[in-house]
């Protein structure tokens, strides 16, 4: 049996070795348009300021039983001849399989921006990106979009001692993935690091003289000056190659998937090119998170051999980490809620992770939003630690279906030098059932 991946992405990667821990006797071949056989991008930013070099971020080992093909874009998709044609150094190839995984992820969009081809200008997307940014990186640096990427690539390159400004056409940072309290308490951290944070900002035009960026003009009359340009806004999934071929495309543009991964017969979807459904509101989305990846890896490449694994769902669990600050969420936002016509409940609290008494405790911000029944639907936290942990456990409980209730009673480890004994999470629960659910609580 051959199973042919698409991809080399943690999606692609995962799926490979899934379908061969599952089948020892499958032939499993991957095929990867870069040079190398996978980059880690979640690391990218880490690679400007220095912390990390280029190689650092390249994976090159090989996984048994695995032949990964470099260079090797594919072309076409011919799902009833069971063929992928694909381009190697110059030469046209086709490969037949039995199961084929399309694990192409996202591109980036870029935004039309008058100004965007001028040198000093570009997206940071792989390796090849970073490696282009350092050749001319210089000391005022523009960051347009404050998604993920965009806050942790200001706040690395403001490590370095540059000024950097970031650019947000909306009115918070991370619109859509956490609701204003986080992202104020997200914008505050950034601008104590020397990041200048521009709200509100949507980006006209970048100006330029001899061909060099020289600044950013945005709404409202507003000019930054900058050397540099990084542009971090908008993806779309990488499903071109798919809707050639005729296999379905869903209302996100990713590839429609059962909950087996399937497509259709013999073909299975994994990772950001595939639309799934959220675990929480039941509506289709494209994930965009490594993690999540994984996990869909792991269902297609298990079930691309015969298996019948089955994928409840994303949940999307995230976390960021920018200068000494970790901010963190899973679930539904208050905002998505609303939007979806959907009645919730949100709290918040902010304390101290550990004893009062403790010389090096600290504060940590937290944000739950729940249903009507006091069911937690969503969750974010912002601190300088412990943001993981707690968003691993917000996890757990919207996956099974805990309440409010009984996230308020749930037994947490306690010791001084690490944790208060009231943890955080804990407290926030107590406040909205206090708030909203202790009349209607049998508990």
């Amino acid at each position: 049996m051959r199973v042919v991946v698409i991809g080399n992405g943690t999606a692609g990667q995962t799926a490979a070795a899934a379908a061969r821990l599952s089948s020892r006797g499958a032939e499993v071949l991957v095929l990867e348009r870069h040079p190398y056989p996978s980059y880690h991008p979640c690391a990218l930013p880490y690679v400007l300021s220095g912390k990390l070099g280029l190689d650092d971020v390249v994976e090159r080992r090989s996984r048994p039983g695995v032949q990964v093909i470099v260079r090797a874009e594919a072309r076409r998709i011919d799902p009833e001849r069971k063929e992928v044609t694909f381009e190697a150094d110059g030469d046209e190839e086709r490969v037949h399989y039995d199961s084929l995984i399309i694990a192409t992820g996202l591109r980036p969009v870029l935004p039309p921006i008058p100004g965007r081809d001028l040198e000093g200008v570009s997206k940071l997307w792989d390796v090849e990106d970073a490696e282009r940014i350092l050749g001319w990186l210089g000391e005022k640096v523009a960051v347009v979009g404050g998604s993920a990427t965009g806050i942790e690539t200001a706040a690395e390159l403001a490590t370095t001692g540059r000024e950097v400004t970031l650019m947000e056409m909306m009115d918070q940072l991370m619109p859509g993935k956490v609701d204003p309290p986080i992202a104020s308490a997200a914008a505050k951290a950034l601008s104590e690091m020397g990041v200048k944070v521009m709200l509100r900002a949507r980006v006209e035009e970048i100006r330029g003289s001899g061909g060099r960026v020289t600044g950013v003009a945005a709404a409202g009359g507003r000019f930054v000056e900058a050397d540099t340009v990084i542009l971090a806004a908008g993806v779309r999934p990488e499903s071109r190659l798919a809707a050639e071929a005729g296999l379905p495309i869903g209302e996100t543009g990713g590839l429609v998937v059962d909950d087996e991964m399937r497509v259709v017969k013999d073909v299975y979807a994994a990772g950001d090119v595939a639309e799934v459904k959220n675990l929480v509101s039941g509506r289709p989305m494209v994930t965009g998170l490594a993690s999540t990846a994984l996990v869909q890896g792991r269902v297609a490449g298990e079930n691309s051999v015969g298996g019948r694994t089955k994928y409840p769902g994303a949940l999307c669990p995230y976390v960021l980490r920018f200068g000494e600050y970790e901010l963190g969420g899973v679930g539904l936002t208050a905002g998505e809620a609303f939007r979806l016509g959907m009645e919730y409940k949100t709290g918040s609290f902010s304390g101290s992770d550990r004893p009062r008494y403790s010389p090096d405790r600290e504060r940590v911000t937290g944000w739950f939003v729940a249903d009507p029944e006091g069911r937690l639907l969503g969750a974010q936290f912002f601190g300088r630690r412990g943001i993981r942990e707690r968003v691993a456990l917000a996890t757990l409980a919207i996956r099974m279906g805990m309440r409010i209730q009984d996230l308020r009673l749930l037994e947490y480890p306690y010791n001084p030098e690490v944790c208060d004994v009231a943890e955080p999470a804990v407290v926030l629960a107590e406040v909205l059932w206090r708030k909203y659910f202790r009349r209607t609580s049998h508990l």
